[in-house]
């Protein structure tokens, strides 16, 4: 699995008096670390080209990504110059590649964060159809802003850069790649096929603003889009897993997964329900079929300024893109669009929860925060954090807080941001099949 590790990592000894200095920790980092040279020489061209686009969007330069801000503005113009590389027409009706809309942000998620009108960009380019099908469309998005300097939603580290390497430059990557190798595929055919619009929302992290703007004034009229494809946070693909949600929003999309499945070393997971908290819940409440590709365990660095591009594996992440390439060439010459269905389990809330005013932190690495079953399923557990001294175990899952069912990963954080540092709750679990309940001190989380 490659990873990117700045040369730094490693030993560099200028003189011989230095080797006292470094200690064990470091002599068996630099022994097990991958230099970025190292790693790029085993890197494929589709892995390279995905981390220059991760190494630019999370660049401390950008600040964020945070929309209304010049790091924001520069994103966006780097996604333009990819889509117009790439030979793809802009996407919005005016000619241009960016669809702008003003918004709220900041103080919606914290009340100690002001808030303000700012004006966002969706980015968007079109692969146009051929034939019979060129009026249905296929969608393929991920959201490009992420917090700036986290006034507002950060779970840790208010003032200083939030890069949003895997939260989520490794989606818009993998949307820029997936569009390039799509572009390729189809190059020289001419077969019947429908449209497909790649599109970067802003806004996502105040509460899903630009793909509710984009589905409220979409460029093609909406009931000619048969599937929306959405990536949010697909660089951190621990264990080579990823999962697939969305399959029951439409009667083909089993079978389409099914197909594009054989053709990745990615290990595909399909769980049930239908999160809200990303851009793709803005199409289904609107009656478009959607799936949603996640990394299967949500890492304990999201919205902190640990998200940083250096721990993207970006092998895997590129597999990722490769693997939405494929969804969106069989999608697209599907014979028959997918019926749009209702699914069980689909959160109704809008947006995000109130980040900005968690003062705790629990310490566990959710293993399902792609699916709305109920409870978290722990996939680790950090070290010298609440749910560590309390004995909470990988492979646990967390049932009751308290006594009151912890229905999803929006719900918790909401029971999260009631407490204090110092309060001790009752979290029910269940382990090897037993239920039991384990008292947790909860610690702040700075």
């Amino acid at each position: 699995m490659l990873r990117f590790v700045p040369a730094a990592i490693g030993l560099t000894l200028v003189c011989p008096v230095l080797t006292t200095a470094v200690s064990a920790q470091e002599a068996q980092n630099a022994a097990t670390s991958t230099s970025i040279t190292d790693a790029l020489k085993q890197a494929t061209p589709n892995e390279r080209r995905y981390l220059e686009h991760i190494v630019f969007l999370a660049h401390p330069a950008l600040e964020g990504r945070l929309p209304g801000e010049e790091g924001s503005a520069l994103a966006e113009a780097a996604i333009v110059r990819t889509f117009n590389q790439l030979g793809l027409n802009p996407a919005f009706t005016d000619e241009s590649y960016r669809q702008t809309f003003r918004f709220r942000q900041g103080g919606q998620f914290n009340a100690r964060a002001s808030a303000e009108i700012v004006e966002g960009h969706n980015v968007g380019a079109v692969l146009p159809g051929q034939g019979p099908l060129a009026d249905q469309w296929i969608v393929v998005g991920a959201h490009h802003d992420h917090l700036g300097r986290g006034l507002f939603g950060s779970r840790g580290g208010q003032g200083q850069i939030h890069e949003g390497a895997d939260d989520n430059a490794s989606g818009t990557a993998a949307v820029l790649l997936a569009a390039e190798l799509v572009a390729q595929h189809f190059a020289d055919d001419s077969s019947p096929r429908r449209s497909i619009a790649f599109v970067t929302f802003s806004g996502e992290e105040s509460g899903l603003n630009g793909s509710r703007f984009f589905a409220e004034n979409p460029p093609m009229p909406l009931e000619s889009i048969a599937l929306m494809i959405n990536m949010d946070m697909v660089g951190r693909v621990s264990e080579g897993a990823i999962t697939v949600n969305g399959v029951g929003t439409g009667d083909a999309l089993q079978e389409l997964v099914n197909g594009a499945m054989t053709t990745t070393d990615l290990e595909v997971r399909v769980p049930n329900g239908l999160t809200s908290r990303s851009d793709h819940a803005e199409f289904y409440r609107r009656g478009v079929p959607v799936l949603f590709i996640t990394e299967a365990i949500f890492p304990d660095e999201y919205h902190t300024p640990d998200d940083e591009s250096w721990m993207i594996e970006f092998g895997p992440g590129a597999a990722v893109a490769e693997f939405a390439a494929e969804l969106t060439q069989r999608a697209a010459t599907l014979a028959q669009a997918p019926a749009y269905q209702e699914i069980e389990g689909f959160e109704t809330g809008e947006g995000g929860p109130s980040l900005g005013d968690i003062k705790i932190r629990f310490g566990i690495k959710p293993g399902n925060y792609g699916d709305t079953d109920p409870g978290i399923a722990v996939a680790g557990v950090s070290p010298d954090t609440s749910a560590e001294k309390a004995g909470i175990q990988d492979g646990d899952r967390l049932l009751l807080w308290n006594g009151s069912e912890i229905v999803g990963m929006r719900e918790w954080m909401l029971m999260m941001a009631e407490h204090e540092p110092g309060d001790i709750v009752e979290v029910t679990i269940i382990r090897d099949g037993q239920e039991m309940i384990v008292p947790v001190m909860l610690l702040p989380r700075n």
